[in-house]
């Protein structure tokens, strides 16, 4: 049994990595929409990044739209991504889906470490650059589940192309809900997993901390950000979305509420489900806000 556990110590924080490159199952074309899959280089190291990107008729702004961490890709398969991204499509909003470092069809870093969020913000810069240059004068906007708001945010801190900032489910600082996030991805109960953690950080060298996106909020305003988390998310709770929106004056929070029932939701529960829950409203919400930002002439 020792033995065991201890192989497990060693073994599992593997987990809180990218691990198993989830495979894409689905495209755009599976919703109706019409794409191109492009490739670039973010700004930091010669890897290629991957995405999908999908025009709009008459686009008001270009939105990055970046996945979460764990067995995520750009079809953010769990959160009902490709159906959002046809909604946003109809709505005005070209859509840039990428597939972050380390995850999807994007290449890996020479590490394979994540820094939840803090490097992949330069897989968004890329994916600007990469925009700009191709679409002079196009504007742009980001949408974040999870790592990946946490990602956008920190895009925004360094990069004043991007306009405004919706994230859905993000957490203020990462080492807080590595635990909730750990214990959802091996099924293994909470209070055996000090020492998986601690394996993390001293055998993988895994910076379970390097989330911080209180750290670069102070320079995002005065551009707007909307935050979106819903009341039971059990992996990153509410009270994060509201620290951040207390270190972003130019900020909003939209907290939805718990459902009655989480149904076959699993481990993660509604961590990234708000879409999936209220599509009619969740769209209603981030579209007006993209409009109030995209609708007026630059700034």
């Amino acid at each position: 049994m020792l033995a065991a556990f201890a192989l497990l110590v060693v073994v599992a924080p593997a987990f809180m990595g990218p691990g198993k490159r989830l495979p894409l199952t689905q495209t755009p074309t599976d919703f109706g929409l019409g794409f191109e899959s492009v490739a670039f280089e973010p700004p930091d190291l010669p890897i290629t990044i991957r995405a999908w990107w999908i025009p709009a008729a008459r686009s008001k702004a270009a939105v990055v739209m970046v996945h979460g961490g764990g067995l995520d890709n750009r079809s953010l398969p769990y959160a009902n991504g490709l159906a959002l991204a046809a909604d946003l499509v109809a709505h005005g909003y070209s859509v840039l889906a990428i597939d972050l470092r380390n995850y999807g069809e994007s290449d890996a870093t020479p590490n394979h470490r994540i820094t939840f969020g803090d490097s992949e913000a330069n897989d968004v810069i890329g994916a600007m650059n990469h925009l700009g240059a191709r679409h002079p004068g196009l504007r742009f906007g980001a949408l974040g589940m999870s790592m990946g708001g946490e990602t956008a945010l920190y895009a925004a801190a360094r990069d004043r192309r991007l306009e405004a900032v919706v994230t859905d489910g993000t957490f203020a600082e990462s080492g807080p809900i590595a635990a909730n996030f750990a214990s959802a991805a091996t099924g293994i109960p909470k209070f055996l997993l000090p020492p998986l953690l601690w394996s993390a950080q001293h055998l993988h060298a895994m910076d379970l901390s390097r989330g911080r996106a209180l750290d670069v909020a102070g320079a995002i305003a005065p551009r707007p950000v909307l935050l979106i988390h819903n009341a039971a998310d059990p992996i990153v709770p509410a009270e994060d979305a509201r620290r951040l929106a207390a270190a972003i004056s130019s900020s909003e929070l939209w907290i939805t509420a718990a459902p009655v029932s989480v149904g076959d939701l699993g481990p993660f529960g509604t961590h990234v489900q708000c879409y999936k829950l209220n599509p009619e409203e969740y769209v209603k919400r981030v579209t007006d806000f993209f409009d109030r930002v995209f609708g007026k002439p630059r700034t």
